[in-house]
This record gives C-alpha cells, structure tokens and sequence, in this order.
C-alpha cells in the first residue's frame, strides 16, 4: 500500500483492484454453471428432428407453473421430439415458442417424472421431480438438478450422434396408460347387427309328434 499525498490515508492501489475482480468472479458467476451439454452440430440436428417430425403437445399448467413459463414460451403448444431408452425411459426435447431457450423432460412409465427449463445456450434455468406417476412436482436443488441435466444431455449426446438412431417423436407422456397395449387399439363394437340366437326353453318337438290331423 502507498501514502496518497496530503491526506495521510493509504491507497490500495493495484492489490484493492486485485481482490476487488476477484471478488467481482465470484459473486457474477452463474448459478447454474453449464457442465455436458450438446454440440453445435447435435442441436441443429435435433432442431431439424423436431421441425420435420415433431409432435406438438399441450404443457400441464403445474409444469409451466414451476418451471415459471411465460404463456407466450409454450403455448397454446410445444413441438417435442421424444426417445425411449433401453431401460424404459422417455426422453422430450422442445424449444419453446418465444426462442428463450428449451424445455426437457425424462419420465418412466411407473415412477415419476423429470422436467427442466434451459435458456438458449443450454444453461439450466429451473428442473423439478415428482416422485410419484402425476405426482405434485417439487423444485430440485442446484447440484442435483445439474446431475440430471448432465444425464439428459449424454443421452441425447448419443442418440444424435452421426451413427446415433433415429428420434421416434411420441406424445407428451404425463399421462400414460397403466399399460402399453401389445396390439393395436381395439374400438368398442357398434351395436351388433348380427345376434346370437336365442336359447331353445325346451326340447324341440318334431312335426310328425305335434297334435293334429291324424294320419291316414
């Protein structure tokens, strides 16, 4: 520290400056520090995915709600594409319509359900849990919230790989069946136009034994 002339007070000089943008690093530092995350290259591609092949779903107000989405980001719809991995999981992927960022969820076809807001440059915004099937959700904390995201983008960092496979888009699954059908759907019948015929209430008689003209 040097004496500044005519006043007797100590200037701090280059060491105040030193430690106040060391300072400066520490508070400004984002709090959701990016960790995995996708490539140029994987998002374009995953855009194209969405665009050409996307569905489009409806958020359920307890998921904008948490996640604190504008109306003017997803609705009156989102267009998702959705994966599902070999243990089960479904995983979405949708940018949201004011082009602030994405929306993502991971969800399991018993268990809960996994959903995340990151902004433009993939940084995580917000993530909740619901640890039941339509559970409530509940926020999830910094570090862990940044664990699942991670997560979610190495799985989708292999699936748009180069030799990666290809996005099967599904609907939103908040709401899944108890279970999937084997086959396909089958539509209640009409009315039958064809009925089963009635049962005889006794034995039949044959014409020869029924009363009448005796025979000759």
């Amino acid at each position: 520290m040097t004496a500044s002339s005519g006043s007797g007070r100590l200037s701090h000089g280059p060491l105040t400056l030193g430690l106040l943008l060391v300072a400066c690093a520490l508070l400004c530092a984002p709090a959701w520090p990016a960790g995995q995350t996708l490539t140029h290259e994987q998002l374009e591609r995953l855009m194209k995915v969405i665009d050409k092949r996307g569905s489009r779903t409806k958020l359920p107000r307890s998921v904008a709600s948490i996640l604190e989405l504008q109306p003017g980001q997803h609705t009156p719809d989102i267009k998702e594409a959705a994966y599902e991995d070999e243990q089960g999981y479904r995983h979405g992927f949708a940018r949201l319509n004011d082009g602030s960022g994405y929306f993502m969820f991971r969800s399991g076809t018993s268990l809960g359900q996994v959903v995340y807001r990151v902004d433009s440059n993939l940084h995580l915004v917000k993530a909740a849990r619901s640890l039941l099937k339509n559970g409530p959700l509940i926020l999830l904390p910094e570090p862990e919230a940044q664990r699942e995201l991670d997560d979610e983008f190495q799985g989708w960092s292999k699936v748009l790989s180069p030799s990666g496979p290809a996005i099967a888009p599904r609907p939103y699954p908040f709401k899944q069946p108890e279970s999937a059908p084997l086959g396909p759907v089958i539509e209640p019948s009409p009315y039958p136009f064809k009925q089963p015929e009635p049962a005889p209430s006794g034995p039949a008689t044959e014409p020869s034994k029924q009363s009448g003209a005796p025979k000759l």
